[in-house]
């Protein structure tokens, strides 16, 4: 027996329109993340072995959460319960590390910028239309 998986990257017309909205801002957030850690790593020295091992760690382990992240939200958008409690914590997460962020190192530290905010404030929102009675009784009419 072989399970088929579907390649869904925004929620049917069955869906409500906040689970709908929620994936949209996901998605948007994931773009705005992988620009930040493309334009924020750049090009890595490599100039002895450590470094170059280091920047390839660096790169998998990015490359990995970036994948991650992608497949969640694909699942979120086909309806899966298990992608809606995994975004759900990872936002969560987002949420208190930018918050002890916020308070440790100031607004006018670099990982506290407008851009960041936003991302946190658009996370906040998505998790919230995750979190209406409507979206739950989809979530678990999807299960079935």
């Amino acid at each position: 027996m072989r399970a088929e998986t579907r390649f869904v990257f925004f929620p049917g017309n069955n869906a409500p329109s906040l689970v709908r909205a929620a994936a949209a801002v996901y998605w948007v957030v994931f773009l705005v993340f992988s620009v930040r850690i493309v334009v924020g790593v750049g090009v890595p020295p490599f100039s002895t072995p450590p470094e170059v091992e280091a920047a390839l760690t660096v790169f998998g382990l990015l490359s990995a959460i970036t994948i991650f992240y992608a497949f969640t939200i694909m699942r979120l958008s086909a309806g899966k319960f298990w992608a809606r409690n995994v975004a759900l914590f990872l936002t969560a997460f987002i949420i208190m590390t930018n918050v002890y962020h916020l308070f440790s190192d100031g607004l006018s530290s670099e990982k506290n910028n407008i851009v960041g905010l936003l991302i946190i404030v658009a996370e906040t929102v998505a998790g919230l239309f995750l979190l209406t009675s409507e979206s739950t009784t989809w979530f678990k009419s999807m299960a079935r």
